[in-house]
């Protein structure tokens, strides 16, 4: 969809609605310096369901497939490395039951592709392992569960999303000149065998409007604790969508987003920790060290934008 009829497609709804109720908007509740000196790259970030106040995170290329734990202080709590799985470019980092139906598991999504390339991602899934406690806590290993190779339907895309859904995983990519595009991995019986590569399902692109001026590249995203919102985050903005089974979601928000209230190195990572409370985290960058931020949900509308549809 061009740039110009995004904008204008939804325009009146937008305008329709603020003239009734506040605009949303983020506040910023804390700022941390992430702690561990090996975390230099929290590209993806959720919250533990085993441990209250820890979050999981992981560093982008160049690492070993490892999880930190920290919290919203951004603590040094130790790592736990991810037997069996290899870190290409680890981008984020989604949480959700596990595909069984047994338990909550972890889904590191290795699905970086900046050189556009690649002729297979993976998505790795692990039961959530026990937290470690403390800076030296280093030695645990988490075993996966499974590794899905995958391939787009039609070409390479670079893509720094993930989002464990109950209607299943999706993948958000990261566009510069056109709409993020929203692929849903396909549900399999059984686990792949060697070499076998499954094929995604397009499912349409975003309400999302990209900017490279105004750093508006999908970098991240969450899912609500109920299930019911997507979160989807750039280097400056958070975007909000109603989730409906394996169909589009729905924005709550206005393509231009939500306005990311603390200034980042690079903002990489985005979960909730509350339905109105959201984690963000970054990057090094050009900084000397990455951060994690808290920040509050503010005024967002409980129902979807209801855009004219498109001739």
């Amino acid at each position: 969809m061009a740039r110009s009829a995004l904008v204008l497609l939804f325009a009146a709804a937008v305008t329709s609605r603020a003239a009734a109720q506040p605009a949303p908007r983020l506040e910023l509740v804390d700022t941390a310096t992430l702690r561990a000196r090996r975390l230099v790259e929290s590209s993806g970030v959720t919250p533990s369901r085993a441990a209250r106040g820890v979050l999981w995170t992981h560093n982008d290329s160049g690492d070993e497939p490892r999880l930190y734990a920290t919290d919203s202080a951004g603590d040094d709590l130790g790592s736990v490395l991810v037997a069996g799985a290899a870190n290409v470019d680890w981008e984020d980092l989604g949480s959700g039951p596990c595909p069984d139906g047994t338990g909550w598991c972890l889904y590191p999504a290795d699905i970086g592709d900046n050189a556009h390339r690649r002729d297979r991602i993976v998505v790795y899934c692990l039961a959530e392992p026990d937290p470690p406690r403390a800076r030296a806590d280093t030695q645990r290993t988490g075993p996966l569960r499974s590794a899905i190779a995958l391939r787009y339907p039609d070409h390479p895309h670079d893509a720094e999303a993930i989002a464990v859904t109950r209607a299943g995983v999706f993948i958000i990519t990261k566009e510069l000149l056109t709409p993020p595009g929203v692929f849903l991995v396909p549900p399999r019986a059984t686990d792949q065998r060697a070499g076998e590569v499954d094929t995604l399902k397009y499912v349409g692109q975003l309400a999302l409007l990209p900017s490279i001026a105004r750093l508006r590249m999908v970098t991240g995203a969450a899912v609500s604790p109920d299930g019911k919102i997507l979160a989807v985050r750039t280097y400056s903005s958070v975007h909000f969508f109603r989730l409906r089974g394996d169909s589009l979601p729905i924005p709550i928000t206005s393509p231009t987003g939500l306005v990311i209230p603390v200034v980042e190195p690079q903002g990489e990572g985005i979960a909730f920790v509350r339905p109105d409370l959201l984690v963000l985290t970054t990057e090094r960058g050009d900084a000397d060290h990455a951060i994690v931020s808290t920040v509050r949900i503010v005024g967002l509308p409980s129902d979807p934008l209801r855009a004219p549809s498109a001739p």
